[in-house]
């Protein structure tokens, strides 16, 4: 089974200090319990049985918003879809 996302959305707001963006899928979703570790370098959430990865990703993608002075945050609901939020400062 290919993964794929329905209606993915993409939210840019400016707020004081920095530059927002929320990411939305309609996706699988992630266990509460895996949310803690999904940042962690080849960590795949228990339910990602049936979508290939290495779990770098979202590894790498902190590391590059971190290393931009941002930060980057997920709440998801399995089922239902993720939300990742990533805020970077403005120079």
């Amino acid at each position: 089974m290919k993964y794929s996302t329905t209606d993915p959305t993409l939210l840019v707001s400016f707020e004081d200090n920095g530059i927002s963006f929320a990411i939305t899928d309609r996706g699988i979703g992630v266990p509460a319990e895996d949310i803690p570790k999904l940042f962690n370098s080849f960590f795949r959430a228990s339910n990602s049985d049936s979508v290939s990865g290495t779990g770098l990703g979202l590894f790498i993608a902190r590391q590059f918003v971190e290393l931009h002075g941002g930060h980057i945050d997920v709440s998801s609901q399995q089922g239902q879809g993720s939300t990742f939020c990533i805020v970077l400062p403005m120079a």
